[in-house]
């Protein structure tokens, strides 16, 4: 794997000394590697590099900071042509111009995750505008499952947050770029609540924002470097499942990990300005192969809008199951 930074402090919160000791000053001669360097590093810092041993990752680019939304720069990489590696990490430590779905505003704050990860499977892929979204989300949830203080607590609100003890503490974003029926490139945009509560905005669909660390204080593997490599652990083997076995195995354990299924829900347009219109309410009985939402009063589906409980959400394991025979609707 290239490892590609600059600054050697920043590195050294991440990932072990001996691997951050490879680090050199030497210019990288790779085409590829001078475009990432130029795209993710900021004009005027030193850039470092080591080659380190071959693993499942091909790149990961440490930025201190990031004057705009690495999402955004990776998906004018590939909307351009750019021949950028299968399996490229871009990691932000701090940064401006960072962002949620449909350009809501997120804070990059020091101590949390902000990660942008390009994959080039080159193949057809089932249901690639959903197949992405549900990786990276149980990509989160797997990575939240390894640290024991808070293992299958996690659940994925509809369609891109994850909770603990019902507070947001990550986010995520997806891309696809196809030529016919083959996806070229997906980019993954994962923000991940760590050490720092980030200043956000309460609202009805966002009524509790959470840190991994505000949550689990006395548990030791939460800090930046370490779940980053559970994270990054989880996304390799959630990629691979995906290119070997398909969607369904996936599609299987987002809907296991939702918590909307059963709630009272309403939802609403899309509008950042004003009070939101409320579309359609309703109970959740299920969740369709793209994601699609199903309510108990009307045969069709939902599959845009934000999503506000009316109720508390229900709990990870509960058995109730307040629509009985109707549950499995839609999962085909």
């Amino acid at each position: 794997m290239h490892l590609i930074c600059d600054s050697p402090d920043f590195a050294r919160q991440l990932l072990p000394g001996e691997v951050v000791d490879r680090l050199s000053g030497e210019p990288l001669k790779d085409p590829t590697l001078r475009l990432l360097e130029h795209e993710f590093l900021e004009q005027g810092s030193d850039t470092l590099s080591a080659e380190l041993p071959s693993g499942t990752w091909r790149c990961l680019v440490l930025a201190r900071y990031a004057s705009r939304s690495q999402y955004d720069r990776m998906i004018g990489l590939a909307r351009s042509g750019s021949r950028v590696p299968d399996r490229t990490l871009c990691l932000a430590g701090a940064g401006d111009g960072f962002h949620g779905f449909k350009g809501r505003p997120w804070s990059a704050d020091p101590g949390n995750i902000h990660l942008t990860v390009h994959l080039a499977p080159r193949r057809p892929i089932e249901q690639a505008q959903v197949a992405f979204t549900v990786l990276a989300a149980l990509s989160i949830v797997d990575a939240l499952d390894r640290i024991p203080e808070l293992r299958d607590q996690a659940t994925i609100k509809w369609v891109n947050d994850v909770l603990l003890d019902d507070a947001k503490v990550a986010g995520l974003l997806a891309y696809t770029l196809s030529q016919s029926s083959t996806v070229s490139s997906a980019v993954l945009g994962i923000g991940l609540n760590v050490e720092t509560v980030p200043e956000v905005r309460r609202t009805d669909f966002v009524p509790a924002v959470a840190s991994l660390r505000q949550l689990a204080p006395d548990a030791p593997g939460v800090s930046q470097g370490q779940v980053l490599m559970k994270l990054m652990e989880a996304l390799d083997h959630n990629y691979r499942v995906l290119l070997d076995q398909g969607y369904a195995p996936l599609l299987a354990r987002y809907r296991d990990r939702s918590c909307i299924e059963g709630a009272h829900v309403a939802i609403c347009s899309d509008e950042s300005d004003g009070k939101p219109e409320v579309l359609r309410q309703g109970r959740v009985t299920a969740l369709g192969s793209g994601l699609e939402l199903y309510l108990d009063n009307s045969a069709e589906p939902v599959t845009r809008g934000r999503l506000m409980f009316l109720d508390k959400p229900p709990r990870r394991g509960s058995t109730s199951d307040p629509v009985g025979s109707k549950r499995d609707r839609g999962r085909r």
